[in-house]
């Protein structure tokens, strides 16, 4: 990842130094170039205007002095020389220059520069200044020179700058890489910190969503098998006790009594299954709640064991009931286990009582037992298992798993379920949740 960012910063810099030096090194030399051209046609004009009226007259005529390698001559008519260094004869921007104008062209080696003395009419002379054409390359070269260190410069600060963004680039993904190794290999609870940098964080963020859902998943899967198992107890000792009792009354009794029971605590067990199955699964329901199917279920169900053992179950619906939200599959486990809690640890006839409250539904369960003794921790709706609650013994031992899905499902829902009268008589009291003012009941989340 740092090397591939390095060689990728390193690269582009170099591609944008060599598109910046190759025109400008090419300008460099064409500028030297005409300098250099100007330079010979400036000396040339110098020279003319230097030169007497009329040449060949016997008056000596100096030269100005030049560089070293530059050679200066004059010629004649015909284009023959008369005075300084060149060829003997005028070579072709001589003869152009005989025209009226200056000249300049590069000759072999030499770039020549030819002037004209006098007006275009009558060209009286012509003045040749010679130069190595090769000064403009050699200047151009220096200035090249120059703009490589430079560029190496460009690059080597490039490639520093290159290693510090790899760096601060990089670590956040590492980081990332780091914290998905320590989810694969089972902690969830590992997270990427902050880098600043929008992306890393967005991604951070998503694996942080992520190991939150399946760690909720994770939790609510240990949850409904242990919800599963303690509501399915009951069931199955309910079964278990209906066919000890079949046997143990003699061949004389009709057995199809307790198989119908059986039968009815099976079908029982499936429903508990499924409600149980679909909680774990499914978002919580937010639509209306059907209290006249709820409470028929849950006499239907507890009317029997109540009776078995000589207790008698008392419901009672008031009228005009305020509308009440949640899903039918918990409302039905809440009512089981707060029924089952009474017939457990209760005494005496158990009473479900549903009626309003501060414009919300209330159903009370209670019975006419002694109450619920306090615990040195943690309430009876402390969800104990497993070593816990083996060691915990007595009724606060007994209180391990029902009460607390009773409570997290009632919550799940929108509603609360609390101890409203702890003794004498206990007393367990749910509150359902109700629709918004103004909300239609399809419009809830």
């Amino acid at each position: 990842m740092r090397r591939r960012i390095l060689r990728a910063t390193v690269l582009a810099v170099a591609c944008a130094v060599l598109l910046f030096a190759l025109p400008l090194g090419f300008a460099a030399l064409r500028l030297y170039q005409q300098d250099e051209e100007q330079e010979a046609q400036s000396l040339g004009e110098r020279v003319a205007l230097s030169l007497p009226e009329r040449t060949g007259t016997g008056d000596p005529i100096e030269l100005p002095p030049a560089e070293s390698g530059t050679d200066i001559a004059v010629y004649g008519p015909g284009a023959r020389r008369i005075l300084g260094t060149g060829p003997d004869a005028g070579d072709a921007p001589v003869q152009d220059a005989e025209a009226g104008r200056v000249v300049t062209r590069q000759i072999g080696d030499s770039l020549v520069a030819a002037v004209p003395v006098g007006g275009s009419e009558q060209v009286r002379a012509v003045v040749r200044v010679a130069s190595p054409a090769s000064q403009p390359l050699q200047r151009a070269a220096l200035t090249w020179a120059g703009m490589l260190v430079l560029a190496a410069v460009a690059v080597g600060v490039g490639a520093l700058l290159a290693v510090r963004s790899s760096r601060r680039l990089a670590r956040p993904l590492e980081e990332l890489a780091g914290v998905a190794r320590d989810m694969e290999g089972g902690d969830l609870t590992a997270r990427a910190e902050s880098s600043g940098l929008p992306e890393p964080d967005e991604v951070g963020q998503a694996l942080a969503r992520a190991a939150a859902r399946i760690d909720e998943l994770l939790r609510r899967e240990r949850a409904f098998s242990a919800d599963a198992s303690h509501q399915l107890r009951t069931a199955l000792t309910g079964v278990r006790m209906e066919l000890e009792m079949s046997l143990a009354a003699g061949p004389g009794v009709d057995p199809r009594a307790a198989t119908r029971s059986a039968l009815a605590q099976l079908e029982r067990m499936e429903t508990t299954l499924d409600d149980l199955l679909a909680l774990a699964r499914d978002v919580p329901d937010r639509a209306p709640l059907d209290l006249a199917a709820l409470f028929p279920g849950a006499e239907e169900d507890w009317h029997g064991p109540l009776a078995a053992q000589g207790r008698r179950l008392e419901i009672r619906v008031d009228d005009e009931l305020p509308q009440a939200l949640g899903s039918q599959r918990a409302a039905r486990q809440i009512l089981d286990v707060l029924l089952s809690n009474a017939a457990t640890h209760g005494r005496g006839t158990v009473t479900v009582h549903a009626k309003e409250t501060a414009g919300v539904v209330a159903v009370d369960v209670e019975d006419e037992g002694d109450g619920i003794p306090e615990t040195p921790t943690g309430g009876v709706f402390e969800r104990r298992g497993g070593e816990s609650a083996r060691r915990g013994g007595g009724v606060a031992g007994s209180h391990g798993i029902g009460l607390a899905l009773a409570r997290s499902l009632a919550e799940a829902e929108g509603g609360r379920l609390f101890v409203s009268r702890p003794r004498p008589r206990p007393r367990f009291t749910w509150l359902l949740a109700a629709p918004v003012e103004g909300q239609e009941p399809s419009q809830l989340p």
